[in-house]
């Protein structure tokens, strides 16, 4: 029985996932940042709530730690297509493909990160409006 050999791998879906990655990673930032600077919602007169906005400088900061690892990306991919253009040493493709899941994975876990700080955000939010008794006039 005759297999036919497997489909070649796409390159580009690399670049497209660190792409894919890095926009999440700012419609969250700009997301956040509406949230913060709105005044379209009630928000917590208590210090000790408030002081749960404070998780949004963590998140941020993994934010871009998500955007710059998905630039690495971007460029270690832009490498592998100036390498691929000659005849490239495995070794030169192999460091190139090893850039590249080294970046992906931080990218993918800074990006989960932000998304724990923010859950965690949410939900102490959640429970003060749900718990709480203030009222949108005090808001």
């Amino acid at each position: 029985m005759f297999l036919p050999p497997p489909a070649p791998i796409d390159d580009t879906k690399f670049f497209e996932a660190a792409q894919s990655l890095s926009q999440w990673s700012l419609l969250i930032v700009g997301g956040s940042l509406v949230v913060v600077v709105s005044t379209s919602y009630r928000r917590p007169q208590n210090p000790k709530v408030r002081a749960a906005y404070f998780l949004f400088i963590p998140m941020w900061c993994c934010l871009a730690v998500s955007v710059y690892q998905g630039i690495v990306v971007q460029r270690s991919y832009v490498a592998y297509l100036v390498a691929s253009r000659s005849t490239p040493a495995q070794q030169t493709l192999n460091s190139i493909a090893e850039n590249i899941t080294d970046a992906t994975r931080n990218q993918i876990l800074a990006l989960e990160s932000a998304l724990l700080i923010g859950a965690l955000w949410l939900l102490i939010y959640i429970v003060w409006w749900i718990c709480s008794n203030q009222t949108e006039a005090t808001s």
